[in-house]
């Protein structure tokens, strides 16, 4: 996934998947989509996350702060 913007910091988030470990065919996960989401609820929607995503996810460091 990408995220762009003037509140997003720079760089990658997460592990980099192995090409020859494969479920099926394809890479494993290594960052779960759902820790995207509650990021953007939480810290830059305001929105708590937890009832939209039936679950607590651990946020990802990807916000310098919620925009103004």
């Amino acid at each position: 996934m990408f995220v762009a913007g003037p509140g997003v910091k720079g760089g990658l988030v997460g592990n980099v998947p192995s090409l020859t470990d494969l479920a099926g065919g394809e890479p494993k996960m290594t960052t779960d989509f759902r820790r995207l989401y509650a990021t953007a609820l939480d810290r830059w929607l305001g929105c708590p996350s937890e009832p939209v995503l039936a679950g607590k996810f651990e946020p990802l460091p990807l916000l310098a702060g919620r925009p103004g």
